[in-house]
């Protein structure tokens, strides 16, 4: 039972992350963070700007770090969940053979959802 239960979560789960726009989070992020670096070190910027512009990027990393972390806690709890209602869950999940088995899950439904929604 815990073996589909955790097929259909992490199913479940790579959907969110799609749908959440994860990745274009962590590349914001990224990006923000070089542009402050590139600001800061850069002497021909005056200091007038750049106290303007370090604090808008900074409200922008903060936002999408929140966003990233919200996710992340909402497909914890979505575990957390599932162990209430199928006792044990949690402890599978984190064995080797849950690791493994959703490692291979989540790898196989993003190639062959790769492949259907080109």
């Amino acid at each position: 039972m815990n073996h589909l239960i955790l097929f259909f979560l992490c199913l479940f789960c790579v959907e969110i992350f799609i749908r959440s726009n994860y990745i274009h989070s962590i590349k914001s992020t990224i990006n923000l963070s070089k542009k402050a670096v590139n600001i800061i070190l850069n002497k021909n910027i005056s200091d007038h700007w750049k106290e303007n512009i370090i604090p808008k990027y900074s409200l922008e990393m903060i936002k999408y770090s929140l966003q990233m972390l919200l996710v992340l806690f909402f497909l914890i709890f979505i575990f957390l969940i599932a162990d209430k209602f199928f006792s044990g869950f949690v402890a599978f999940t984190l064995s080797w053979n849950g690791i493994m088995q959703s490692i291979l899950l989540t790898f196989s439904y993003t190639y062959i959802r790769k492949l259907i929604f080109k």
